[in-house]
């Protein structure tokens, strides 16, 4: 039967049986070269049925296309378990937002005396820098620079939707943290990793994106927060010493932390920059997050791994201590990363706390 028939006793749009056809889901059983009419046999129907209710349960057409050539009771099962976890997600972020409107709503009126009135005067004086590096075709790093917010975030390279990833994430990031607490900063992090991971699930072109992301937030009450999953960094010059705030979540750091290499063999080891946490790969992810104090004058930066893969701690700290405007200092940091090879995108953001 041509496409219209099919249309008509399946109850399936035109245009969603080409989708499915494009998609390798129901393709028809034979396409005129000539005049490029779609045909569909009558044993396609049920197909159809099966590949439309499973949509209804919105399993992604990636995932459809699996399941159609073996549609076995431990499969479906297997499904079934995942839709629990992912609606068991959903009530979670749910949940989360229900607190966080919460808590606005209990913010008291101006000119009460409530906690709230003697919220900090501080204030992060931000700039950002990114540049793709001379052995890279695009950019997949994203920077944010506020007042409040210093962040950056790494798509995974060689990817389908790496640079989407880390957009995804960087704006969703900067629009949900307001400074109230380090709970927040987290909550802002779990959103972004569902929001990436369920429309990955929607678009096969964009199966497997994820991002790292790391980020420092200025609090209403004058304490920083820090955040993170992946191998971007934050690191807190104060009274003249470098210190990294964030650990890396990468194969060899494991190795490292179990004792089984050094440090210095990190780089050479065949899994170097092998990433053990990424957000966007899966319904849920753990976040790396505490609350730091600082001073006015203190300095911050967030990295990606393009910048420390090719600085020292040593070179870190010595444009870190310059005591010039922040701006001058990102590009510096990120310039002499690209002299010194730029393998990789090279971003950083520089972060002065100031009353």
């Amino acid at each position: 039967m041509q496409i219209g028939e099919f249309s008509d006793r399946s109850g399936i749009s035109h245009k969603r049986l080409r989708v499915y056809a494009a998609e390798g889901v129901l393709v028809p059983a034979a396409v005129d070269a000539a005049s490029g009419y779609r045909f569909y046999s009558g044993d396609q129907l049920r197909q159809a049925e099966v590949i439309d209710a499973l949509r209804q349960a919105d399993v992604p057409l990636a995932v459809i296309r699996e399941l159609m050539t073996d549609l076995s009771e431990a499969h479906l099962d297997a499904w079934e378990r995942q839709v629990d976890a992912d609606a068991a997600a959903r009530r979670r972020a749910l949940a989360r937002v229900r607190e966080i409107v919460a808590s606005l709503q209990r913010v008291p009126p101006p000119g009460s005396t409530d906690d709230f009135e003697r919220a900090t005067t501080m204030k992060l004086i931000t700039a950002g820098c990114s540049e793709t590096g001379p052995l890279r075709n695009t950019n997949e790093d994203v920077v944010v620079s506020t007042e409040r917010l210093a962040l950056v975030a790494d798509g995974m390279g060689g990817l389908p939707g790496g640079d989407v990833a880390s957009r995804v994430a960087a704006t969703l990031i900067r629009a949900t943290f307001t400074g109230r607490s380090l709970d927040e900063l987290e909550a802002a992090l779990r959103a972004a990793n569902w929001a990436i991971w369920d429309r990955a699930s929607s678009r096969s072109e964009l199966t497997g994106m994820g991002t790292t992301a790391c980020a420092v937030g200025l609090l209403d009450d004058g304490g920083l927060a820090v955040v993170n999953v992946g191998d971007s960094r934050a690191y807190l010059w104060h009274a003249g010493e470098l210190s990294q705030l964030t650990a890396d979540h990468t194969v060899t750091a494991d190795l490292v932390n179990q004792g089984q290499i050094s440090e210095d063999d990190a780089p050479g080891h065949p899994h170097f920059g092998v990433l053990t946490r990424v957000l966007g790969v899966a319904p849920a992810v753990a976040i790396d997050g505490a609350r730091r104090s600082v001073v006015t004058g203190d300095r911050l930066m967030v990295c990606s791994d393009g910048l420390v893969n090719e600085l020292s701690a040593a070179e870190i700290a010595g444009l870190m201590a310059f005591e010039g405007d922040v701006q001058a200092a990102a590009e510096d940091l990120v310039g002499l990363a690209i002299a010194k090879g730029g393998r990789d995108n090279v971003s950083a953001v520089i972060a002065e706390v100031a009353a």
